[in-house]
């Protein structure tokens, strides 16, 4: 039992560190919002336009079902959506070729990267010329991290840089794709500079007032060939029991035959899935043991009548006799106190 109880600790404790997974718990502690996320192949074709349409299709749902707020500055959903291409950007004299992510929506609030300088940016400032680094950006350009306000040349545009963020290290992240130095911009600013040709992934935070309910509305509000996309469900995929129902696809996990590439934050997850579904898999035979053992040893007893169920029953009764006896004694007590 023990055992079982260190491998439930490790498994909730490596969970806690994916961020781009964790956003309904962030958002919600009533669990009546679930995170789902689509990844497109290049077939899709899927573009700003695309992003439009779909966003008209949810709000549509959710206010047919009732699942949208009146009230002022709240919102009952969030979006965001990210495309992969390449910058050059230069400074001054110094110039390189950078990882660039256009990005839409409320993509920092999916993936909260930790700030070293300055402010993340939303939509409202798409066409203001401003894009977020990271510390490798900043340190090949200006051989410092504390850049923030400084003007580089983006794909021959001026952009002023709002923040520097650290990009997270180590093997896992290196293996997942997460290894090269890379700039954020509005995704505009590379569909302008035609830096890359279509949206790779979109995720959306919707109401899930029943199990299955955020998947299928936007499984609904989709109208793209279900052979280029595919849906994922963030918010529960490393619960106990969706861990070991993946034993059934043990070896076939792997496989992609979309021609979908995903992002970092996806490999990260997928790769995790496939570490903790072995250690669901021996909790939940160490959590049966014991539980097993109990079971079969009162059997045992009873069967030997060293137990008997009167002898519960009568266990029971005692227990809610002095407790009866305790409340009265304190009643006397407080009457005598007034008295």
């Amino acid at each position: 039992m023990l055992l079982a109880i260190i491998l439930t600790l490790i498994g909730i404790k490596a969970v806690s560190g994916l961020d781009a997974e964790n956003l309904a718990k962030r958002w919600s502690k009533e669990d009546d919002f679930a995170q789902v996320s689509c990844y497109f192949s290049q077939l899709s074709k899927f573009n700003k336009d695309s992003v439009l349409q779909l966003n008209g299709n949810i709000e549509k749902k959710l206010k047919g079902d009732s699942l949208t707020t009146d009230k002022e500055n709240a919102r009952s959903w969030v979006h965001a959506y990210s495309a992969n291409g390449q910058a050059q950007v230069s400074y001054k004299k110094t110039s390189a070729s950078f990882k660039a992510v256009g990005v839409g929506g409320d993509y920092f609030l999916f993936h909260p990267l930790k700030l070293v300088h300055g402010n993340y940016f939303s939509d409202s400032f798409v066409g203001g010329g401003i894009v977020l680094i990271d510390t490798d950006v900043a340190w090949q350009l200006f051989g410092s991290s504390d850049v923030v306000g400084q003007l580089i040349d983006f794909n021959g545009e001026p952009y002023v840089i709002c923040g520097v963020v650290e990009r997270e290290s180590g093997r896992i992240n290196d293996l997942a794709g997460n290894n090269k130095a890379t700039i954020y911009v509005p995704y505009s600013a590379l569909e302008a500079n035609e830096s890359t040709t279509f949206i790779n992934m979109y995720e959306a935070l919707l109401p899930n007032p029943i199990s299955g309910y955020a998947v299928g509305a936007l499984t609904d509000a989709l109208k793209t060939d279900k052979d280029t996309y595919e849906l994922v469900e963030n918010t529960g995929r490393f619960h106990w029991t969706k861990l070991v129902a993946n034993v059934k696809n043990f070896g076939i996990r792997g496989m992609n035959g979309k021609a979908i590439i995903y992002p970092y934050w996806e490999n990260m997850a997928r790769g995790m899935e496939d570490y903790l579904t072995p250690v669901a898999v021996a909790a939940l035979i160490l959590y049966a043991v014991p539980i097993v053992f109990l079971i079969m040893l009162i059997f045992r007893m009873w069967k030997k009548r060293t137990i008997h169920f009167s002898d519960l029953k009568n266990f029971v009764d005692d227990r809610i006799d002095k407790r009866r006896a305790k409340k009265y004694y304190e009643k006397q007590l407080e009457l005598k106190e007034i008295e």
